[in-house]
């Protein structure tokens, strides 16, 4: 008995140390991805008012702390934007500089999936901020440089990048991209895309930037005329004209019809 026993540990020795050594390299490794806030390297750097920023050769590091009312330090804030392209990092840390929040922005909009974390490094919350656009974020920088020459990661060219699930407007996921035309830095082409098939809904062509600004003179001058505002609203209103003058040429045919049934 204590012979098979002793056979028995032999035997199973290797496999509990090779688990026990799979599941510290995968701690390890786990714990090699976390990102830490430098605390005293922030304190030494900073403004003196919790602001520090600093310049690399291709990106703009900016990092601040956060404040209760009693201006005690309760957490930190790290943003990491590309000098050239539009995409940036933003990070949320606790006041021991455990990281608790990560997130990816694409020109101002959240993309990817969103993580929260406890104080242990370990995801406690996921949000997946592309799950309801099926044409992805890939595919539309695909589109738009195939299609119209438009490449909306050069930071110089893109004016406007921004996407919504259309829950008040087109009850559909759409894209808004705005860039300057290749040869001016003047005008600028619009277009709606539809963020679950891709189609180009609607395009707006050499529209002067110097002009409207695309927010505050073109906002001005919409209301003013009583026109659509934002390019959705133009897509909705050119469909329903199209729709109406379909409509009342159907009316036509149909008035038509009936006459000469009449007379015949």
């Amino acid at each position: 008995m204590i012979r098979a026993l002793i056979i028995l540990v032999i035997v199973l020795s290797p496999n509990i140390r090779g688990c026990a050594q799979a599941d510290s390299v995968y701690n390890n490794k786990e714990r090699q991805k976390m990102r830490n806030f430098d605390i005293k390297e922030f304190h030494a750097n900073n403004d003196g008012a919790g602001y520090y920023k600093r310049v690399l050769s291709n990106v703009s590091i900016e990092k601040r702390s956060l404040h209760d009312a009693d201006r005690n330090i309760v957490g930190y804030i790290e943003v990491c934007e590309n000098l050239y392209t539009p995409y940036n990092y933003y990070y949320e840390y606790d006041k021991c500089g455990n990281l608790r929040r990560s997130l990816d922005y694409f020109d101002g909009f959240v993309i990817g999936k969103e993580y929260n974390y406890d104080s242990l490094g370990h995801v406690t919350k996921t949000i997946d901020h592309d799950k309801p656009y099926k044409f992805s974020l890939d595919d539309l920088i695909k589109k738009m440089k195939e299609e119209y020459g438009c490449d909306i990661l050069d930071k110089e060219r893109l004016i406007k990048v921004y996407r919504s699930e259309g829950k008040d407007d087109l009850h559909k996921p759409w894209y808004e991209v705005c860039c300057l035309e290749d040869t001016s830095v003047y005008y600028c082409n619009r277009y709606l895309i539809d963020g679950t098939t891709g189609e180009t809904l609607y395009m707006e062509k050499h529209e002067n930037v110097m002009d409207d600004d695309l927010d505050g003179m073109r906002l001005y001058r919409a209301i003013k005329a009583g026109k659509p505002i934002t390019i959705q609203d133009e897509y909705l209103y050119e469909l329903k004209k199209k729709k109406g003058g379909q409509d009342e040429k159907g009316t036509k045919k149909k008035g038509k019809s009936f006459w000469r049934k009449l007379f015949d």
